[in-house]
């Protein structure tokens, strides 16, 4: 195999990594589901996860594939305007949202009436767009989906999804965001999608990706060295595209043929204040005070899972008092239930951050 130029690893927010681990069956199903023609079930699909887990990717990686098989992909992201913007994409021009019209009886104006054609022209967009050749439209982050547009595209796919229109449609956000559009009025035929719940990466997974990846580009790897980055990546796709990448740096700037133990803690250190930049810094400035302080209570405790009782003690409140804070945490996919009364992070590194920083929020 040729080798590769350049760092293979790729940790850019939605960028395609050189290998999608872990994630196999799932496109083999959509390939599978493509051959076999309109009213398969894995052409609908939803897709939930916490941050970083490869949502994006995936939609992504859909979208290759389904430019395989002749198909036009629209990927969009989902806050205001993404209707018009499929619009945009399906026919190169501006969208007509109304068209207003003057009508009258023997010559006596009854006043404008402007009529909504944007439904009209989306759906009529979208079916000719299947008929020469298909059409996939991936939507992500559906948590900013206006519900009002988010109605009228599923409307318009469910019509064209009744006609065997050669249509796909795979949509993706965070865990209550998904569950929330699907449980919308009017779009609860997308409880019938097939559902991807995106997780953390199994650490063997993780291993021999990392280990694959340094030697296409003629690097050796010890196995203790890709164990040293795949327990520093804890399971989390883009922690595994950072420290591979800084990893593989390391490596370069000194003009090794090999990755060292030395190396590995260089990567893994420079991977750990990336992440926490631009990840973990981001999540906690948009938080309300009360949230963070929620979480410094839990990163104080030393349970594990985090006793939601232990946590409220500290902040010196019920739990009653605290429920909407972890409610809302829990929603923005930053902490999640492990079992009765007890929770967890779900951004790794988030309970060293916070620790660390903690002076900083008080």
């Amino acid at each position: 195999m040729a080798q590769q130029r350049g760092n293979p690893f790729k940790p850019t927010a939605g960028m395609n990594p050189p290998e999608l681990i872990g994630r196999d069956e799932i496109l083999n199903d959509f390939r599978d589901a493509l051959e076999n023609g309109p009213g398969a079930p894995d052409r609908l699909m939803r897709i939930s996860g916490v941050r970083g887990v490869g949502k994006t990717v995936l939609l992504n990686a859909l979208g290759d594939i389904a430019r395989e098989y002749g198909f036009q992909v629209v990927d969009v992201a989902a806050n205001k305007g993404f209707c018009d913007r499929i619009l945009k994409a399906l026919t190169r021009r501006p969208a007509l949202n109304a068209l207003s019209v003057a009508p009258s009886i023997m010559g006596v104006g009854l006043g404008s009436i402007e009529l909504s054609k944007h439904e009209a022209d989306l759906g009529e967009a979208m079916l000719t767009a299947s008929q020469k050749g298909g059409l996939l439209i991936t939507l992500d982050e559906i948590q900013d989906a206006p519900i009002d547009e988010l109605r009228g595209l599923g409307n318009e796919i469910q019509l064209l999804i009744r006609q065997e229109a050669n249509v796909a449609f795979a949509f993706a956000g965070l865990p209550t965001a998904v569950d929330d559009a699907i449980g919308a009025d009017t779009l609860t035929f997308l409880q019938r999608a097939k559902h991807v719940e995106l997780s953390k990466l199994p650490d063997f997974a993780v291993g021999e990706s990392i280990e694959d990846t340094m030697r296409r580009t003629g690097k050796a790897i010890d196995g203790s060295v890709a164990a040293l980055l795949t327990d520093a990546a804890a399971g989390y796709p883009f922690m595994v595209q950072l420290v591979g990448y800084y990893t593989w740096q390391a490596s370069e700037r000194r003009g090794g043929e090999s990755v060292t133990a030395e190396d590995a803690r260089t990567g893994i250190e420079r991977a750990r204040a990336n992440f926490d930049s631009m990840v973990i810094a981001p999540i906690l400035r948009r938080l309300p005070q009360r949230q963070v302080e929620y979480l410094l209570a839990m990163a104080q405790c030393d349970d594990d899972p985090i006793s939601t009782g232990e946590v409220s003690r500290r902040m010196g409140l019920s739990t009653k008092d605290t429920s909407s804070y972890r409610k809302r945490l829990i929603d923005a996919a930053i902490i999640e239930r492990v079992g009765y009364g007890t929770v967890d992070f779900a951004v790794p590194y988030m309970r060293e951050y916070l620790l660390a920083h903690a002076d900083d929020f008080a």
